[in-house]
């Protein structure tokens, strides 16, 4: 897979993945806004809905990081 095709399947614009490092940026980003997320959710208590949603959305930050580990540039 190339790192074009990684942008497609993720929703990543393309001028945020122009080489294996960026992808290591995209991905510490994402880990931000997740431990924000959860933040948010500890003053209040996290329900069993948001608890799934972080794990879906850790999950496919799991996957996008193995597929550009794995891509061609």
């Amino acid at each position: 897979m190339r790192l074009q095709d990684i942008c497609t399947k993720y929703r990543v614009s393309d001028s945020y993945l122009n080489s294996k490092e960026d992808g290591l940026l995209v991905a510490a980003s994402s880990i931000q806004d997740l431990i924000t997320e959860i933040n948010k959710s500890a003053v209040r208590g996290i329900d069993e809905n948001r608890k799934q949603s972080i794990v879906t959305k850790m999950e496919k930050l799991v996957d996008f990081l193995k597929d550009v580990k794995n891509s061609g540039v």
